[in-house]
């Protein structure tokens, strides 16, 4: 299935969003629709209201501070466009406590791109962390690191093989993208010292696709798989990451590590997942 709607979703930082530089090339590459979204709730400060009985004045104060910063992530958005006429587009402002929450909403399209939570002080409770929207959408996200300044969308993805379910489910999702690839590499981690690559049923299925794929495995050579990954993607010279999102269960990974939540802190290149 074609895509032809991506939801970009914003954080509560306007200025250096390579989540929107990075959809709006996706948007023109395939004619489709881009609606970017902010989501927030109260700050930690609202939410503290009645505990700490703030007046009236100071409630008006931090709510018109929340409207500001959706103006300025709109006024970027509507820049953007403006300078790109040749997508369509719309913006949509997401409060919690209007009911539908941005999981709900990433439903609604193809793909949702995003960033890293917002790291400005008074805006950490604008936007949605990633792997909520992976894990419960049922969609694919794109996350996209902040310095993404890419002229083009890259011509390479790399797809990290394990032979599971969710490297499969991610798989399938990013078909669209890979048919526009030049070149595609199938990567696996072997740490059994076979040095056999994962996978030769998947090269043939991408073969009948018209996606030509090479197969690619690395020992992890003293480093984490996060690490091999990562530097399989350098060596490569891969520009986007296809990769299965929490194969184990998410409360498993807070607790003792795991490769979805470490790619997602370390990588500097944009990353296709799904689960």
């Amino acid at each position: 299935m074609p895509i032809k709607s991506i939801l970009v979703a914003y954080s509560g930082e306007a200025r250096g969003s390579g989540g929107l530089n990075f959809a709006l090339q996706l948007a023109k590459q395939h004619g489709a629709h881009l609606t970017g979204v902010v989501s927030h709730g109260p700050s930690f400060l609202e939410t503290q209201y009645k505990k700490y009985h703030f007046s009236d004045d100071v409630l008006n104060l931090l709510r018109n501070r929340d409207s500001e910063a959706v103006g300025e992530l709109r006024a970027e958005f509507d820049a953007h466009m403006a300078d790109n006429g040749c997508v369509q587009s719309e913006f949509l402002d997401l409060h919690a406590s209007e009911g539908s929450t941005l999981t709900e909403i990433a439903r609604g399209y193809d793909v949702t791109v995003m960033g890293r939570r917002a790291s400005e002080p008074g805006r950490e409770h604008f936007g949605v962390r990633p792997e909520e929207i992976a894990l419960n959408s049922g969609r694919p996200v794109i996350l996209v690191p902040r310095s993404y300044d890419a002229a083009a969308l890259s011509n390479h993805a790399m797809i990290a093989w394990d032979g599971k379910r969710s490297a499969a489910r991610a798989l399938g999702d990013a078909m669209p993208l890979l048919e526009k690839m030049d070149a595609v590499s199938l990567a696996s981690v072997v740490s059994d010292g076979s040095g056999v690559p994962l996978g030769s049923e998947i090269v043939a299925l991408l073969g009948k696709h018209g996606i030509k794929a090479d197969q690619v495995a690395r020992a992890p050579d003293g480093e984490t798989v996060t690490g091999r990954l990562l530097s399989l993607c350098d060596e490569l010279g891969a520009g986007l990451l296809v990769m299965g999102a929490y194969q184990h269960s998410r409360l498993r990974e807070d607790i003792f590590g795991g490769v979805t939540r470490d790619i997602m802190e370390a990588a500097s290149l944009p990353v296709f997942m799904s689960h």
